[in-house]
């Protein structure tokens, strides 16, 4: 069961779960309802709005054999939510005239990609890139990507495969565009993707349970790791190493640092009106048609865009070594809803259950 979770751990995000009833009276009605059906370990739902937390909560254990309860100080791996970070990054660079989103990848590589194909930074920002996916994609079925013992592994591998790309013909999510758009910014600012992050990112924010997992600079402690065998929470077996998934997976941090985060990068001034407006934009197809994910959420940069009967909401989610997250923002609400927990399983089922129910309105 461990390998399986590997190869779609940096992919999954915002699944819904059917188990959850909808006739519910409040938030945490629905986390335990949750907790009592999956038997699942621990959890915390956070909601922040005007640049404070005003719903906090957590739920079951951190640590299940010691029956310790969770946390909302628990630091856990977000995964994928990093992807909403290096898209920030990139527009960041984007503000300063380092790059435009129009360029070719291989403009801002310290190497050849040989199957750049005209692949814009857009592109890879959009999932619209069509490259080979090193990260469990079809091309390399037999390649055990989770051993990988340098990104330059990776890199050869990439150049290996002689296959034709077309580039914006459809949506197809891609881990191996976004651990290149992180060589990117490092190779552009001459920085380590972390140091980026914590310069350009968490320090405006004040945000200092946050990290960068694939450097050693600032190494949490992170929650103990489970995964569900039916009725059973297991001890994770065989994580990834974090240098491996890097820009594609290697954000970590605790509820609060998360819909912080988020909540900043949309809506706060990291970014320049003119740039949250293009991260905001939904990707299109060369045919003019929307890039459309397997949810049947448009795609913005970094970002799932959902059109509500409350607005338009921005999504975000990850799971990576047992940990799982998913963070909804409201934008006409200017509201993050955020939830995380220590097992592999869908969680946005429960922040459906809020929404769809109207529990998070009484923050507005």
């Amino acid at each position: 069961m461990a390998i399986l979770a590997l190869v779609v751990v940096l992919f999954l995000s915002a699944c819904s779960d059917d188990k959850i009833k909808p006739e519910v009276q409040s938030i945490d009605e629905v986390a335990n309802r949750f907790i009592e059906e999956t038997h699942y370990p621990g959890l915390s739902i956070a909601i922040y709005k005007n640049s404070e937390t005003v719903f906090s909560h957590s739920y079951g254990y951190s640590d299940i054999h010691l029956k310790t309860p969770f946390s909302s100080d628990e630091v856990l791996a977000l995964g994928s939510n990093v992807k909403t970070l290096v898209a920030a990054s990139i527009l960041l660079l984007e503000e300063s005239n380092k790059l435009k989103l129009t360029d070719k990848v291989n403009q801002h590589l310290p190497f050849k990609l040989r199957q750049e194909n005209g692949v814009t930074i857009k592109d890879m920002l959009c999932h619209v890139s069509d490259l080979p996916d090193v990260f469990g994609g079809e091309s390399f079925e037999n390649y055990s990507w989770q051993k990988a013992i340098s990104q330059k592994e990776f890199i050869d591998k990439l150049n290996e495969n002689n296959e034709q790309i077309s580039p914006r013909t459809e949506y197809r999510y891609n881990n191996t565009a976004y651990f290149l758009l992180g060589l990117v910014i490092e190779h552009i600012s001459n920085q380590p993707l972390g140091d980026y992050f914590r310069e350009r990112l968490f320090s405006p924010l004040q945000i200092d349970q946050a990290y960068y997992l694939a450097d050693s600079y600032y190494y949490p402690q992170l929650a103990k790791m489970y995964e569900i065998d039916g009725n059973d929470a297991l001890d994770y077996e065989d994580p990834v190493d974090y240098r491996v998934v890097a820009g594609a997976g290697a954000l970590g941090g605790n509820i609060s640092s998360y819909s912080k985060l988020f909540s900043g990068i949309l809506a706060g001034s990291i970014l320049s009106e003119k740039s949250k407006a293009k991260m905001k934009i939904p990707c299109k197809l060369a045919d003019g048609t929307f890039a459309i994910n397997t949810k049947n959420q448009k795609t913005g940069l970094g970002v799932e865009i959902t059109e509500t009967d409350a607005g338009i909401i921005y999504s975000r989610g990850g799971a990576m070594n047992g940990h799982v997250s998913a963070v909804y923002h409201f934008e006409k609400a200017g509201l993050t809803l955020a939830i995380v927990g220590n097992a592999f399983m869908p969680l946005s089922g429960v922040l459906d259950t809020i929404v769809e129910n109207n529990l998070y309105q009484q923050f507005n």
